[in-house]
C-alpha cells in the first residue's frame, strides 16, 4: 500500500510540474515617456514582447517593422484595447527614454498601445536573461530575435525566433490567445 502512495504522489508531482507555465518575470523598467512600467501593471492585456536597441542596424529594424505593422492590423481589427506591444531595450546606456520616443517616431509606432522599455542595466539584463534571451555585449551588440506572446494572466505563451515574424501568423495567435 505505502509503495502504491508513493507511486501516486510521483505521478502527480510530475503531472503538477509538466503543467506548470512559465511566466512573465517581474520587473520594474522605465517607458519611452519616463513612467515607471511594471510587469504586474501589464498583466489583463496580451503582450508582445521584443528586444531591440535603437543603433541596431541588423534584425532589429526588421523586428519593429513587422511589429509596427502587425500593430497597425491589431488596430484595425479592434484588438488594440486588449493587447499591448512591449520593446526591451538591450542598450540601457545608449536607449534613454528620448532615444526611445525617437524610434518610436520612425516607426510610426502608437504609443497609446506600445511601451519602449529602459532601465539600469543591471535591471534590463535581469529581465532579458528571464525572458530567455541570451546577448553577447562588446563593441556590438549581438542578440537572437526573440519576440515573446504572453497571456492575459502573465504566463508566456509562445516564443517566436523567426526574423520574418509574418504579421498574419502573429495576428492569428493573439487571435487564438484573446479568444
Amino acid at each position: 500500500m505505502k509503495g502504491l502512495v508513493a507511486a501516486l504522489a510521483v505521478v502527480a508531482l510530475g503531472a503538477c510540474a509538466r503543467g506548470a507555465a512559465e511566466t512573465m518575470p517581474p520587473f520594474t523598467l522605465v517607458d519611452q515617456s519616463g513612467a515607471a512600467v511594471t510587469s504586474d501593471g501589464l498583466r489583463g492585456r496580451v503582450l508582445v514582447v521584443s528586444f531591440v536597441f535603437t543603433t541596431c542596424r541588423e534584425a532589429c529594424p526588421l523586428i519593429t517593422a513587422q511589429l509596427a505593422r502587425v500593430q497597425a492590423r491589431a488596430r484595425a481589427e479592434k484588438l488594440d484595447a486588449r493587447v499591448r506591444f512591449v520593446s526591451i531595450t538591450l542598450d540601457p546606456a545608449t536607449d534613454t527614454p528620448e532615444a526611445l520616443r525617437r524610434y518610436a517616431a520612425a516607426y510610426g509606432i502608437d504609443l497609446a498601445s506600445w511601451h519602449l522599455l529602459t532601465g539600469a542595466p543591471d535591471d534590463v539584463t535581469r529581465v532579458i536573461r528571464a525572458f530567455g534571451l541570451a546577448t553577447v555585449a562588446g563593441d556590438r551588440i549581438a542578440h537572437g530575435s526573440l519576440v515573446v506572446l504572453v497571456d492575459a494572466e502573465g504566463r508566456i505563451a509562445e516564443k517566436r525566433t523567426d526574423l520574418e515574424l509574418a504579421p498574419d501568423r502573429l495576428l492569428a495567435s493573439l487571435r487564438k490567445l484573446l479568444g
